[in-house]
């Protein structure tokens, strides 16, 4: 037990400390001595951690998923569970796992829209490599949320402004939650009825369509006042929480960085959500398109493995509500409890639960564990290089050097994941 006088001399020097730091973010010859130390403190083994921990998360999601559905499908009839399974083939397992990379493909070129109106012309090999792996750091993150981030840390690496970057990937999530909400606008008569017959599920679509009325409404407020993120962090960043937010990050800057990127990024709105309108407009059509193939990946087996054909507008509400699931499950990639979700609610629409759940396991087979693999394996094995992109003649920002070019400022992949993650 500290004695008091301790406690004080700890808090003065803790308090010093801060001080000392809080001058080191305006004195840009501290911070390049900073991040020089910093640089030479990562060494290969920080890099391996990382490598075991993406792997220890990959680990998490394929046993969570396999004790989960293993567990579920000890509940259903073993015998109509055997007879659907009978019914698989190949092909179900190998047309959503590619309908998928079709949704890469839509993703990167509406990447390439977006990005246009900054003046900035991205490769489709590179958004098509951030899709690819942010939806694989999507599937191993409790409620999906590591994707963003690592989209927006790797056009930032490639040498795409971060605000500019942050902008284009988290409207997103708004024109997500506005393809979401116009769909239960759309078929809510459909869903009050379905209430009725659900039973327990019913509460999985009440839960779907409060959700998604707050995210759209927080979302936007965000995007709206993107400056109160800032505002937020220079009032936490006095506090006790904001130092060991300090230590955690090594960045006594936090909250000032945190500030100037939000004004940029209110900057980065106005340009795309007022003076872009309808470029955004075509870019939320994709969004749709996306979601609608989504839906078809699991449609298709639904239909074949079960010998039914549920209502599209049922089926497009339950599907949209359901996949919200995956934001409030601490397994990574809501592995596991988005079967049981989706077999609560689509189960009762066939009527045939163990075969029902035979169609869930083959369609996340295909769209999750076996992009789990693949979008691990891209992460590992490809190389990453910095500040590849460049001003031309035209000021228009583009890829400009290639990887054998810039070698200097290129890394293996397993000496960047710290960066990035």
């Amino acid at each position: 037990m500290l004695s008091k006088a301790d406690k004080t001399d700890r808090n003065k020097t803790e308090g010093f400390d801060a001080e000392q730091d809080k001058a080191s973010c305006s004195d840009p010859e501290s911070q390049k001595e900073g991040k020089k130390s910093e640089k030479g403190r990562r060494t290969a083994y920080s890099y391996s951690a990382e490598d075991r921990k993406t792997l220890k998360r990959i680990f998490i999601a394929i046993a969570a998923g396999l004790v989960i559905n293993v567990f579920i499908g000890l509940l259903l009839d073993a015998q109509e569970l055997i007879d659907a399974l009978r019914r698989t083939s190949l092909t179900l397992l190998i047309l959503p796992f590619a309908l998928i990379f079709l949704v890469f493909a839509i993703d990167s070129l509406r990447f390439k829209l977006v990005f246009s109106r900054f003046k900035i012309k991205i490769s489709f090999r590179d958004s098509f490599f951030n899709n690819m792996t942010g939806y694989f750091f999507s599937s191993i993150t409790p409620g999906s949320v590591g994707g963003q981030p690592f989209q927006v840390m790797h056009f930032a690496k490639l040498g795409i402004d971060s605000a500019v970057a942050s902008n284009v990937v988290f409207s997103r999530l708004i024109e997500g939650n506005i393809v979401q909400l116009v769909i239960v606008a759309l078929f809510f008569h459909k869903g009050i009825g379905m209430m009725t017959s659900l039973g327990k599920g019913a509460y999985l679509l009440l839960a779907g369509m409060v959700a998604t009325i707050i995210l759209t409404f927080v979302f936007t407020l965000s995007f709206l006042n993107p400056h109160l993120l800032g505002v937020l962090a220079l009032k936490i960043d006095k506090s006790r929480l904001g130092r060991r937010i300090s230590r955690i990050l090594k960045n006594p800057c936090w909250a000032e960085k945190i500030y100037a990127w939000s004004q940029s990024l209110g900057q980065g709105f106005k340009t795309l959500w007022q003076n872009n309108i309808g470029t955004m407009i075509v870019d939320i059509l994709g969004m749709a398109l996306a979601q609608l193939i989504w839906a078809f990946s699991l449609y298709l087996p639904l239909a074949i493995i079960t010998q039914t054909r549920p209502p599209i507008p049922d089926f497009l509400l339950s599907y949209t509500l359901c996949g919200l699931i995956s934001l409030f499950v601490p397994t990574p990639g809501a592995s596991g409890s988005v079967e049981a979700a989706y077999l609560l609610v689509m189960g009762t629409l066939t009527g045939r639960p163990a075969a029902t759940l035979s169609a869930i396991l083959i369609w996340r087979l295909g769209t999750y564990y076996l992009h789990l693999f693949v979008g691990g394996a891209k992460y590992f094995i490809s190389k990453v290089p910095r500040g590849v992109y460049e001003k031309d003649a035209r000021g228009i920002l583009r890829r400009i050097r290639s990887a054998h070019q810039n070698p200097g400022k290129e890394g293996a992949q397993s000496g960047n994941k710290g960066n990035e993650q």
